[in-house]
């Protein structure tokens, strides 16, 4: 019995021991997601004004955006930002359709594809994305001679993380995140509990650690029936930002609230341009 019980017993530490090796091999593939790499122009339906643009991260790698202007009768001279979540590319899905609401609240976009994702060379990792966001938007800046105090962050699931940590390193006028996480490892201890995620986990995106220092004006979007990243995260997110700064609860879920609750989300974001707007009329 003793040989029995002590056999089990170090069948159940190897295959411990496996399962942790296997969640550190597979991190990468567990937290991005490109799937097809090939990017779909967006249908004529959406009527995007749209053309593709090309330009170097820190490091060389060549990085692929969209720059999509809002109608010249309804821009509002405001450029948002754009960093999506952990799947498909900047063509894939809704995003599309997403564009096309965002621009008819009269704001320009820019949406980029992080390295190794869509048509960006690379292999996707937290420290690359980071600098690849930052190349986004100094394109903005530096090649399309955007103002700072014209830009707003977009982040929507990863891309949140990936928004925040950007508002830590360059000027801005506001920052948006959607369906937002506290960090990387946080969630993934909630999906695998038995195993020690925090402890190995080399992507953090720790947005939970970041937002107290950012001053920005920020407005936290999230669902309470977001099955993808829990309400709760974003609640404690917007817990430790300072101010200023305003949570609104959405329906939709993680990927269909600009669709589903369409007035109340970019309701939302109109606000905030329109503060923007007041304050810089204010400022001397």
């Amino acid at each position: 019995m003793r040989r029995l019980l002590a056999t089990v017993g170090t069948l159940g530490v190897v295959g411990y021991g496996g399962a942790i090796g296997y969640l550190k091999v597979s991190e990468i593939d567990l937290v991005y997601h490109p799937a097809e790499r090939a990017v779909s122009a967006p249908a004529p339906a959406w009527g995007l004004n749209h053309r593709s643009v090309t330009y170097p991260s820190a490091d060389g790698t060549k990085l692929n955006a969209w720059v999509i202007r809002a109608d010249s009768a309804n821009d509002n001279g405001y450029w948002m930002l754009v960093c999506h979540g952990n799947y498909g590319n900047i063509g894939y899905g809704e995003r599309p359709e997403f564009y096309a609401y965002a621009t008819a609240t009269g704001l320009n976009l820019l949406a980029f594809d992080y390295r190794g994702f869509g048509e960006s060379a690379g292999v996707p990792e937290e420290r690359g994305l980071y600098a690849d966001a930052e190349a986004s938007y100094r394109y903005l800046v530096d090649s399309l001679g955007v103002r700072p105090e014209r830009v707003i962050l977009f982040g929507h699931s990863l891309g949140s993380g990936v928004a925040t940590e950007l508002a830590t390193r360059v000027p801005a006028a506001g920052l948006v995140i959607e369906g937002g996480y506290t960090s990387v490892p946080d969630r993934g201890a909630e999906l695998y509990p038995w195993l020690p995620v925090r402890a190995i986990a080399s992507q953090r995106f720790a947005s939970i650690d970041k937002v107290a220092a950012l001053t920005l004006p920020k407005v936290y979007l999230h669902s309470p029936s977001d099955d993808i990243i829990p309400f709760q995260h974003g609640e404690q997110v917007f817990a430790a930002a300072a101010h200023p700064k305003r949570f609104v609860s959405v329906k939709g879920g993680h990927m269909l609230a600009f669709r589903e609750d369409r007035a109340t989300y970019f309701g939302a974001i109109r606000a905030l341009v329109d503060s923007l707007r007041a304050a810089s009329v204010d400022r001397p």
